[in-house]
C-alpha cells in the first residue's frame, strides 16, 4: 500500500513580519527627517508695510505644526486659513527645507471713516474693505463725508464720487512728503483741512495741491506744536500767500 504524505506548508509569518518592520522603520525615519529637516530656521517676508516682519511671522507661524515648512506650504496652498486684517492674501513658498518666503498682499487702503463706534477702512474707489475698533497707524481718518449707511465690501454712498479721487490725491501727497495728519476733513465743495494736533492747515478746494503740501512740508517744523490755522487756500507758486492765525487772537 502506498502512503500519501501531505506537503508541508511554508510559513511566511517570519518573512512578512520582517518586511512590515522594515517598512515601519523606513516610515519612522521619513517622519523624523520631515520633522527635523523641514523645521523652519529662516523666514523671508516681502510685501508688508502695514505689519512689521515679526508681526507677519507671528500670525502665520503659530504652533508646532506651522513651524514645519512643508506643512506650512501645504496649508497655505490647499487649506482655508484665518483671515488677517488689512491683508488680502498670503503666499508661502519653499526656498529650501528649512527656509520659507512669505509674500504679503495687503489691501489697498487710503483712509477710514468712523461710524457707529467702529472704524471702516476703504480703498481708492471708496469700497469698504475692513472694519475694526482699533485705529491703524499710518492711515488717516477722513471726516466730513456725507453718507447714508455703509457695509463691508460695499462702496460708500456719497453724493459725488469724485471725492474719492481727491482723497487719493491728498493721502498720496502727505505720504510722499512724510506728513502724518491726525485727520483730513472735507468741507463745502471738497475744501480740505489737515489736522495736526492743535494746528489746522486749510488747503481750500482750489488746485496747486502738490505745491501746497510741498510748501507745508518745508515750513511744518517751525509750526509744529502751535495752536492755530495755517491759511494756504490761495497759495500758488506765483502768489505764495500764507498766513497763520493763532488761536485766541482777536
Amino acid at each position: 500500500m502506498a502512503l500519501y504524505k501531505e506537503p508541508q506548508k511554508k510559513h511566511h509569518h517570519g518573512k512578512g513580519f520582517l518586511i512590515g518592520a522594515a517598512i515601519a522603520v523606513i516610515l519612522a525615519i521619513a517622519v523624523i527627517l520631515a520633522v527635523t529637516l523641514f523645521q523652519i530656521r529662516d523666514v523671508e517676508v516681502t510685501g508688508n508695510s502695514h505689519y512689521s516682519e515679526q508681526e507677519i511671522i507671528d500670525r502665520v507661524i503659530m504652533d508646532k505644526y506651522t513651524s514645519n515648512s512643508l506643512y506650512l506650504y501645504l496649508k497655505f496652498q490647499y487649506l482655508d486659513t484665518e483671515p488677517i486684517p488689512f491683508v488680502d492674501k498670503i503666499e508661502v513658498s519653499l526656498k529650501g527645507p528649512g527656509k520659507v518666503r512669505i509674500r504679503v498682499y495687503e489691501k489697498s487702503i487710503v483712509g477710514y471713516v468712523t461710524y457707529m463706534g467702529a472704524n471702516f477702512y476703504f480703498d481708492k474707489d471708496g469700497v469698504v474693505v475692513e472694519s475694526s475698533s482699533e485705529v491703524s497707524e499710518g492711515i488717516p481718518c477722513i471726516s466730513g463725508l456725507r453718507f447714508d449707511a455703509l457695509a463691508l465690501y460695499q462702496k460708500l454712498n456719497v453724493a459725488d464720487d469724485s471725492v474719492f479721487e481727491r482723497i487719493l490725491d491728498i493721502t498720496q501727497l502727505v505720504k510722499k512728503y512724510e506728513l502724518s495728519p491726525d485727520r483730513i476733513e472735507f468741507g463745502a465743495n471738497q475744501a480740505l483741512t489737515l489736522y495736526f494736533d492743535q494746528m489746522r492747515v486749510a488747503l481750500g478746494n482750489s488746485g496747486s495741491l502738490d505745491e501746497k503740501v510741498g510748501r507745508l512740508y518745508e515750513i511744518y517744523p517751525d509750526l509744529e506744536g502751535r495752536s492755530g490755522v495755517l491759511r494756504m487756500e490761495n497759495y500758488t507758486n506765483d502768489s505764495k500767500f500764507i498766513s497763520f492765525e493763532q488761536d485766541g487772537e482777536e
